[in-house]
């Protein structure tokens, strides 16, 4: 009896996420085979004609130089201005602490075409920023002009990823044993001879793994750069993909493209997780004697700490506050000042004549809502079984964790760009079309969702379905009323981030869908090239909402790091 037990119990811990591999599979690996065969089978056969021509020609290479020049010089950007932060958080307790620790997670929720808006909104000629300061020194010219420039690349994803570097080196720095410091202060050396002799050298393993992870992030930018860049002068490798797919039917020359992009996030990947790696092995040596808080007690230290947290909240707050605020401004001419205004809501609900693309935006609300909500629906399920098998099987579990993981090695422009040649190639109306949207954004989304899942699975121990199935429960009755009730929060939380991820999507959408297809970012998009800002942030507005529903739901969950 017990071994017919066992029997069932391996059967049906093997069978169960066998659909969800299947779908993965597909999801992942069809569109991908579509994009590299692009890139190498012409209708006379196999060749390496296209990847060589693209590869050689100059202007391909200097785009590919840019493209890590742009990533190398915003991470390095992002790094100086988080590491003061990362330090004060470590060391110093002051107030706006725990603030500045919660604003550190909106980057991990907030679309990249929302950080595009309000940068445009808060830092633009004619935005918060330069009105403020035009204001306050009587100034009839706005100040700052970094609008549609290399600057503004640079500045946008340091805006956009020095919380990361900020809440993981922190994280690793507050949790430091910190006799290493008592001993070298004991011997007489200064704090400064201290940090750069001691602490800074125990910190390169969690400053390291964090630059990795934004250089990833900053390298794969697409919105960013397709709407600040300003031109062909500032194109990198993901948007000259799109262009080249998308503006120039050149669907070949995109596929060779793609080639170099997912050669360099696979080892920038690799690089990553080797990082995380020692990371992991430093923190075994660690003891139990953290580093003390203590607030600051001279003048300087107090005001460089408030000076920090006040440009932190102008930093991150700013842009996002100067979308909403938009939104309820208006001028009844061209001529006339802004005031006051539910206009663009209004055309947004169809309870006024809207004008240009603020006629869609109603349908690309419902559109974007249905296909969040099919996402998360769709993707809940597949993370959920996946990680039951990685928590089953812990010694092969690394493998199938890896497997699940692998869509985060392509960009989600050449995942937009393969689900583009699958609809080149079959023919269907406007439900087909969408439906792949859904399948894309699937895609994407869950490697998050298993991220939300797994860890939560696995503290789960293992005696409480043991005790299950010795008295008598059988697996599926073991799952059902043992391990499923345990993760209804993860799976509420993965169901969340997948939502909030599909109607923020904005690169995979622009790169696969065509012009009858309208969701969210989209119309965003459009707004903003015709300059109907206003509007923008309106639907801006809608996504700040999902991502503080996000934000709030990741805070109350939080229990560890977050995962972007």
């Amino acid at each position: 009896m017990r071994e017919d037990k066992n029997i069932q119990y391996k059967r049906f811990y093997r069978v169960m996420p066998l659909p969800s591999t299947m779908v993965l599979l597909l999801l992942f690996f069809v569109p991908l085979f579509f994009t590299l065969s692009s890139a190498f089978i012409f209708e006379q056969g196999f060749t390496f004609s296209r990847v060589i021509g693209v590869f050689t020609d100059p202007y391909t290479q200097r785009i590919m130089l840019f493209t890590l020049l742009q990533a190398t010089l915003s991470t390095l950007a992002s790094l100086l201005v988080a590491l003061p932060g990362a330090y004060l958080i470590a060391t110093y307790s002051f107030r706006g602490k725990r603030l500045i620790l919660a604003l550190s997670a909106i980057p991990f929720v907030i679309p990249s075409i929302l950080v595009v808006l309000g940068f445009v909104i808060f830092f633009g000629n004619n935005g918060f920023l330069n009105r403020i300061l035009m204001t306050l020194f009587n100034l009839e010219e706005p100040p700052l002009s970094i609008l549609y420039s290399f600057p503004a690349i640079i500045l946008a994803h340091t805006f956009y990823n020095f919380p990361i570097i900020m809440s993981l080196v922190s994280s690793y720095w507050e949790h430091m044993d910190g006799n290493c410091e008592t001993a070298s202060y004991t011997l007489g050396a200064t704090k400064a001879k201290t940090f750069f002799l001691i602490t800074l050298p125990r910190l390169l393993p969690a400053i390291i793994s964090a630059a990795s992870l934004v250089f990833l992030f900053c390298f794969n930018s697409f919105a960013i750069i397709l709407v600040l860049g300003g031109g062909p002068q500032y194109t990198t490798m993901e948007v000259e993909i799109y262009r080249q797919a998308r503006m120039l039917g050149q669907s070949g020359s995109a596929a060779a493209l793609s080639l170099f992009s997912i050669v360099v996030t696979s080892l920038l990947l690799l690089w990553y997780n080797r990082t995380q790696k020692k990371l992991a092995q430093s923190e075994t040596y660690r003891s139990n004697n953290r580093l003390t808080e203590k607030r600051p007690t001279t003048i300087v230290g107090k005001l460089l700490a408030l000076v920090y947290t006040v440009a932190s909240f102008l930093f991150i707050l700013g842009p996002i506050a100067s979308v909403v605020v938009r939104s309820f401004m208006a001028s009844s001419s061209r001529s006339s000042a802004e005031s006051f205004s539910l206009k663009w809501y209004r055309q947004l609900l169809s309870l006024e004549r809207a004008t240009g693309h603020m006629n869609s935006a109603l349908q690309a609300l419902s559109n974007s809502l249905i296909i969040a909500l099919l996402v998360a629906l769709c993707t809940v399920p597949l993370a959920l079984t996946l990680s039951l098998a990685i928590r089953k099987k812990e010694k092969k579990g690394s493998a199938l964790e890896l497997f699940g993981m692998l869509p985060m090695t392509v960009s989600s422009v050449i995942i937009g760009l393969g689900y583009y040649l699958i609809s080149s190639r079959v023919r269907g109306g406007v439900l087909t079309s969408y439906s792949l949207v859904v399948l894309a954004h699937m895609v994407i989304a869950i490697p998050f969702v298993l991220r939300t899942i797994l860890p939560e699975y696995r503290k789960i121990p293992n005696s409480y379905i043991h005790s299950s199935l010795t008295l008598g429960a059988g697996p599926l009755r073991t799952f059902l009323h043992i391990e499923l009730p345990l993760l209804r929060g993860a799976m509420l939380t993965g169901g969340i981030f997948a939502f909030a991820l599909s109607m923020g999507e904005f690169n995979a959408t622009l790169t696969l869908a065509n012009s009858s297809i309208v969701t969210l970012p989209i119309i965003m998009y459009r707004l903003i090239g015709s300059y109907n800002f206003q509007g923008a942030c309106a639907l801006g507005t809608i996504l700040i909402a999902v991502c503080t529903v996000v934000f709030i739901v990741s805070e109350l969950s939080k229990g560890g790091t977050h995962d972007r």
